[in-house]
This record gives C-alpha cells, sequence and structure tokens, in this order.
C-alpha cells in the first residue's frame, strides 16, 4: 500500500473507534433515545450464540485477535518503517529511450535495471570526493521523470561552490547513462562537524 492509502486506511479506523466509543458513552450515561442504559452492551442473539458454540468461542475470539493484531503490526510496520532505497521498480531503458541514438534501428529486447542500483550507483559517484563523507539518495516517481532527493554530509573544509559542481557534474553522469531527467531534483548538505579520529 502506498502512503496515501495507509493514511487513508488510518483515517478511517480513527473514525469508526471514535464512533463507536462516543456511541457507547452515550448509552452508557442514558443519553441515547431507546437504550436502556442498564441492558447488557451485547444483544441477545449474539449472547446465546456464544453459548452455543462453548468451549470454541474462545478459540474463535483468540485466533480472530491474533489475525487482528498480527494486520494492525503490519500496517504500523509498514507506516513508520523507513526506506533507504524507495522502489521506482524495474527500469526499461527501451522505454525511457524511445528514439535510439543516430537514426540506429530499434533492437528488439529489453533492458531491465533495478532502480536500487541506480541508487547505489550515484551515492558510489557523490562519494567520490574525500569532502563529501556520505550521501544518501532517494528516487521515486516514475520514469522517464522521476524525482531526486540527495543528502550530503560534508566535511567542514568543504567549499559550497566546490560541492555544487561535483553533485552537478554527478547529476549529469546519472542523467546521461540512465537516460532519466529528474523532474524534482533537491539537495540537502550538512557540515559534519565531528572531529576526525586520529589513529596513533
Amino acid at each position: 500500500m502506498t502512503n496515501s492509502a495507509l493514511r487513508v486506511l488510518w483515517t478511517v479506523i480513527g473514525i469508526v473507534l471514535t464512533a463507536i466509543g462516543v456511541v457507547g458513552l452515550i448509552a452508557s450515561l442514558g443519553h441515547l433515545a431507546g437504550v436502556d442504559e442498564k441492558a447488557p452492551l451485547l444483544w441477545s442473539g449474539l449472547l446465546n450464540l456464544w453459548r452455543d458454540i462453548d468451549p470454541w468461542g474462545l478459540v474463535v475470539l483468540g485466533v480472530l485477535g491474533l489475525a487482528f493484531a498480527w494486520l494492525g503490526f503490519d500496517m504500523l510496520n509498514r507506516q513508520f518503517r523507513t526506506r533507504r532505497y524507495p522502489a521506482m521498480g524495474d527500469l526499461d531503458l527501451r522505454a525511457v529511450r524511445e528514439n535510439p541514438p543516430d537514426g540506429q534501428p530499434v533492437l528488439p529486447g529489453a533492458t531491465r535495471v533495478r532502480g536500487a542500483r541506480l541508487v547505489r550507483g550515484l551515492e558510489r559517484d557523490l562519494t567520490r570526493d574525500p569532502l563529501v563523507r556520505k550521501a544518501s539518495v532517494r528516487l521515486a516517481g516514475t520514469a522517464p521523470r522521476p524525482e531526486l532527493w540527495i543528502e550530503l554530509q560534508l566535511s567542514s573544509r568543504a567549499g559550497l561552490a566546490v560541492v555544487r559542481d561535483h553533485v552537478s557534474a554527478a547529476v549529469d553522469r546519472f542523467r546521461d547513462t540512465s537516460g532519466l531527467a529528474p523532474s524534482r531534483l533537491e539537495v540537502t548538505a550538512r557540515i559534519d562537524t565531528a572531529r576526525p579520529v586520529r589513529v596513533h
């Protein structure tokens, strides 16, 4: 599920649980028309069904509880899990390069490249400069115009003009080799002020 779908799902679950709680509170206070505040919470048909399936009722309830607990854990895991390499899917270079270079004929077959491989390649290219201590790249969206986020951890000796030229050259190489022209490029640079560790 996408992040938007998860947000919608959690919103619906929250609204339903809130509505159940509000209705139960109003009914327990005796302010709900047609409901006796001293009446049992479960209707008689459900109570009879529970007595009829005894002792298997607890087993069924336990299985349902475990199933809902697993679904809830999975939803939370999907919501809070950070993905270093957002899934862009396999990249079909034939679809990216619609026209063959230099008027060459279109050859049969297709070359597929994983988005995570492109991300790692760009990260390695960015960290070739010793002033760049760490590079984190995120590639999202669809080809041939994905979104590209770059986060750099720089040495305190790094000059922004030099780093800007280095990043620009790396992005140009990425564009030339992959055929992807980012529709959005965002670069965040942070200066690492930690003292370097001396080895004796």
